[in-house]
């Protein structure tokens, strides 16, 4: 077996193995788009990722035959330094194979990122084949973020008489500033220790305040002793031929939180019932969302209230050093 770059010759190889791939991933997550099963809606997908700035590829070759690939783009941010992104359609392998191929071709395509300076990787992995989790894990990464799926049947069961739930308005500014850095603080604290620049909290304030008025997105407040003390924001999660993890009439519950002083009375589930209730109504079949594994309450509530993970993102931070700490 050879590894080689990933070039344009490959795309339409690659797309028949992508599209067995989400076969395999849709037995047993049949929410996914279906139409990522025909190989001319994979290629696009491939193709999308191929032509990104600074993306690379690596092929493995096997008697001229292409058995798998793994393509991922380097980006550089405040928040995740020089970093590569292997998206959900950025690699493959044939059924032929066993799973370990994926670690060889991450050996040959990290090789490249770390001498291109990026040193913090990023992978999102379909939750439903546990050989390929684990030869993801096996190679050093860890899981950071869930992203899951559920229908909008909603239980009659729970009533919270004593949570108001209604839309965002403009009279809320004041206190919708003040819940804007409910989820940063929290997270910011263990077991999560995801940085919080407090550069950011103005960015963070003016980005819900606009929600407000937003044709797309909307912005559902709970009301409890007449006070907010928690809400969720909702919009159409716009499905494309480029996105294998989001079906056609789905909603994107983008963000949700709950005061401190108000977890535990229903104001979370009281938010989601009502959100799925009037996205029911709406049209909508499904909805997503997703959340940081490390956050307690976050990885109890969501599975709870029915969204099962379709694909985790993990992350494999490598010790900058070794540009120069070679051992020779």
């Amino acid at each position: 077996m050879k590894f080689i770059a990933f070039e344009n010759i490959h795309l339409d190889d690659a797309a028949s193995l992508l599209a067995i791939r989400h076969m395999y991933d849709r037995s047993i997550n049949p929410e996914l788009p279906s139409k990522f099963e025909e190989a001319s809606y994979a290629k696009k997908a491939i193709e999308a990722l191929f032509n990104e700035k600074d993306s690379f590829g690596i092929a493995a070759v096997n008697d001229s035959e292409l058995v798998g690939y793994m393509i991922g783009s380097i980006q550089t941010d405040k928040n995740r330094e020089r970093h590569t992104w292997i998206k959900y359609a950025g690699m493959a392998i044939a059924e032929s194979e066993n799973e370990e191929l994926y670690r060889e071709l991450y050996a040959e395509f990290a090789k490249k990122m770390v001498e291109l300076g990026s040193f913090n990787h990023y992978v999102m992995v379909p939750s439903g084949n546990k050989s390929t989790l684990d030869a993801w894990l096996h190679l050093g990464f860890a899981y950071e973020q869930v992203h899951g799926i559920r229908d909008l049947s909603v239980s009659s069961d729970k009533v919270f008489e004593d949570i108001q739930i209604r839309l965002a308005t403009s009279e809320d500014e004041k206190r919708i500033r003040e819940l804007a850095t409910v989820i940063m603080e929290h997270q910011a604290k263990s077991p999560v220790f995801a940085p919080g620049f407090i550069e950011e909290r103005d960015d963070y304030k003016e980005g819900y305040v606009e929600i407000i008025n937003d044709e797309v997105a909307t912005l559902w407040l709970a009301i409890y002793q007449n006070e907010i003390v928690g809400f969720q924001v909702f919009e159409l999660a716009a499905a494309s031929d480029e996105n294998l993890l989001t079906p056609e009439s789905c909603i994107s519950l983008v963000v949700g939180a709950t005061v401190e002083s108000s977890r535990g009375i229903g104001v979370s589930t009281a938010l989601l019932q009502h959100g799925l209730t009037i996205a029911d109504k709406d049209g909508y079949k499904l909805c997503e969302t997703d959340w940081r594994i490390t956050n307690l309450e976050s990885s109890r509530f969501w599975p709870k209230n029915g969204f099962k993970p379709i694909a985790y993102r993990l992350v494999r931070k490598i010790d900058p050093r070794i540009i120069w700490a070679t051992g020779v």
